[in-house]
């Protein structure tokens, strides 16, 4: 684990996608330099750079990777052209908030590769889209689709919305709400014990995903078996609060170790701290 396997990137570029309700990705960039001494960048919006017709066509890749039955394999379809038009607003629109899709998740991170691949050769930097769309992926244990947080590659797709869905809330929440309890009086029963929309701990919550997404890049194995540790993979919601903010460390002594190793061979850096697009922490 001491070794990394993919060279120290360069750079960790932070991509965004659709209103993330408050995610200060600036405070996270810096966080990650600052542990790391790997400076970042926020180019913002994915889709800015690209011209009209190219969003056109990838609204329609968008429009065909839809998960319309979780019960059932995923297959491609011919999209109706309703469905494309949505996709192409969404694109255009850096405020577009979530619509209930589940998209197949190995195939949205597939588009979203190709199109920072695509002008330019990106493997020196660890690229993280954070996105209000929610993924998927297929689960061969009870045959079904599944949303999820995150899923690691190059690039690393993160979802603000799956932070929300995927994790489970206590199993008391969902007897309540069999049994016909309102929602608002769940969320204020159990308030504390899982994350919100527009919750002011995401950014906080953010960095362990952030940081797994990184531990990736280098080594191939994002997580970490110590529940005190911010790498632990949480399946709870109560697991992700206390893993990102209720913990006795950050980070285990295996994994502070490697991240000392890493801070003390990455490249210096010169960049000024900027809220566009570069900075690095100090």
């Amino acid at each position: 684990m001491n070794n990394f396997i993919h060279p120290i990137p360069t750079c960790i570029d932070l991509y965004e996608e659709g209103d993330l309700r408050g995610l200060n990705l600036q405070n996270l960039g810096r966080y990650l330099a600052e542990k790391t001494g790997v400076p970042f960048r926020n180019p913002r919006n994915i889709y800015n750079r690209f011209s009209e017709k190219k969003l056109k066509v990838v609204a329609q890749e968008f429009a065909r990777i839809k998960v319309k039955d979780p019960g059932k394999r995923f297959a491609l379809e011919v999209p109706l052209q309703a469905e494309i038009d949505y996709e192409r607003r969404r694109l255009s629109s850096s405020g577009w908030r979530v619509f209930g899709n589940l998209y197949e998740g190995v195939l949205y991170q597939k588009i979203v590769s190709d199109l920072i691949f695509e002008e330019e050769i990106a493997s020196d930097r660890c690229s993280i889209l954070f996105t209000n769309q929610l993924f998927g992926t297929w689960d061969r244990d009870n045959w079904r689709y599944h949303a999820r947080v995150s899923l690691y590659g190059f690039p690393s797709l993160i979802s603000i919305v799956g932070l929300v869905e995927a994790p489970a809330k206590p199993k008391e929440f969902y007897l309540s709400k069999q049994m016909g309890t309102p929602i608002e009086l769940l969320k204020g029963e159990y308030q504390g014990r899982f994350l919100d929309q527009c919750d002011s701990r995401m950014t906080e919550v953010m960095k362990g995903y952030a940081m797994q997404a990184l531990l990736y890049h280098l080594t191939g194995d994002p997580f970490c078996e110590d529940r005190d540790c911010r790498l632990f993979n949480s399946h709870w919601q109560e697991e992700v609060l206390h893993s990102q903010m209720g913990g006795r460390y950050e980070f285990c002594p295996r994994h502070e170790s490697i991240l000392k190793k890493l801070k003390g061979r990455s490249p210096s850096s010169s960049l000024p701290y900027s809220t566009g697009e570069a900075g690095v922490g100090r």
